[in-house]
């Protein structure tokens, strides 16, 4: 049943982090717990996940712990601290009920991005009672489990699949630069395009990934151009791109 119970709750909120990965959120990773105990007598009767964001996330909201998470009585809540605060003062509960859709989780975050204070509430709600009716509960998270079990039987492998295709849709959309961008001279020192370009490296030998090697390719292209060279340089991705249409 803990398994299960953890499984399940992993799976919603692996839903809501493709949710937040949609609206363009640090997504770093989802995780999941159910019941425990261990040899020293501690314990935990229910069930609970989260979400976890970027460091610089962090910073812009404390500079402390901060990220969403959900509990098995009381549903969703986001909480911040600053780098003093060890007890998560911050807290904020949307009081949208205990697994409201991934739609309504998003919003919230949305709203307390905007207005920290005013999103939410700081009153806890409880929506069952601790380790009781875990059937009912499992019967409730049962629409987040994957349409393909076969492939993403545990939550973080699902969560993993979301977090790759939604980084390469923003490398890609953010690629495929349009008459009206705007150019950008951004001056670097040369140690600072070489380690970007030992990053690029470094995440194709760790995911092999078209999208690094065009990047990357771009940019040693361009380096050492003077501006109005640059400016008319043609990025590999895009001619990958217009040679995919071609055909």
């Amino acid at each position: 049943m803990s398994a299960e119970l953890s499984r399940r709750a992993g799976h919603y909120a692996a839903a809501v982090a493709e949710r937040l990965l949609d609206a363009g959120l640090p997504v770093t990773g989802v995780q999941s717990r159910g019941p425990w105990h261990d040899a020293d007598g501690g314990e935990y009767l229910d069930v609970e996940a989260g979400i976890s964001f970027t460091q610089a996330f962090q910073d812009q909201h404390g500079g402390g712990d901060c990220g969403l998470h959900w509990a098995g009585t009381s549903g969703w809540c986001l909480y911040t601290a600053d780098q003093e605060d060890r007890y998560l003062s911050g807290v904020r509960w949307p009081g949208a009920g205990l697994l409201p859709e991934p739609r309504i989780v998003a919003a919230f975050v949305d709203a307390f991005r905007r207005d920290p204070a005013g999103a939410g509430s700081s009153e806890q709600p409880l929506y069952r009672q601790e380790g009781q009716d875990f059937a009912v509960l499992l019967d409730s998270l049962a629409p987040y489990l994957p349409a393909q079990p076969c492939l993403f039987e545990e939550p973080q492998i699902r969560f993993a699949d979301l977090h790759r295709r939604a980084y390469e849709d923003r490398v890609r959309r953010a690629l495929v630069s349009r008459a009206s961008h705007p150019l950008t001279h951004l001056y670097l020192r040369q140690g600072e395009l070489t380690a970007l370009l030992h990053l690029l490296e470094y995440a194709e030998s760790s995911t092999p990934s078209a999208l690094n090697r065009l990047l990357a390719a771009d940019l040693g292209a361009r380096a050492g151009q003077p501006p109005e060279a640059a400016d008319t340089h043609k990025s590999a991705f895009q001619e990958a791109h217009h040679r995919r249409q071609a055909f």
